[in-house]
């Protein structure tokens, strides 16, 4: 296991950390989905695969798999087609990902709290969006 896997392992923890730790208090972001997207653009898909498996076992330990849990999976991999658009800057591509891939998880598990939960959305986004750019620097810190 190189470095670089070992501080993503520690980001992705600290994630699960301060989602569960947040969520405990009332304000709910998603920041390990925020993670992953940032993953999947510095990481191949086999690695990505490894920690999408590792978010989605601490998110939701059953063994059968969940509509929100297949989606929550399905967003890193479209982010990690995405990142060809951005090779050039991830850290304009990782916001933006970030953004249309919280909508499309919005979308799909629940349409109708866009109309009713906007605040509690813009504040998940928010968050995921600095934590994915913490992620961003401290993944590129580890390449050099």
């Amino acid at each position: 296991m190189s470095f670089r896997s070992l501080i993503a392992l520690l980001v992705l923890f600290i994630a699960a950390s301060l989602q569960f730790l947040l969520g405990s208090a009332g304000m709910f972001t998603d920041l390990m989905l925020a993670a992953l997207i940032a993953f999947a653009f510095f990481f191949e898909w086999p690695e990505l695969a490894v920690y999408v498996l590792v978010a989605v076992f601490m998110i939701d330990w059953q063994p059968a798999i969940t509509p929100t849990m297949l989606v929550f999976a399905a967003i890193p991999f479209a982010a990690y087609l995405f990142r060809r658009f951005f090779a050039w800057a991830p850290w304009a591509g990782i916001p933006l990902v970030t953004i249309l891939g919280f909508a499309a998880f919005y979308l799909a598990i629940a349409p109708g709290m866009f109309a009713t939960a906007a605040p509690s959305i813009v504040f998940d986004v928010f968050g995921a969006l600095i934590y994915g750019e913490i992620a961003l620097a401290v993944l590129s810190r580890a390449e050099r």
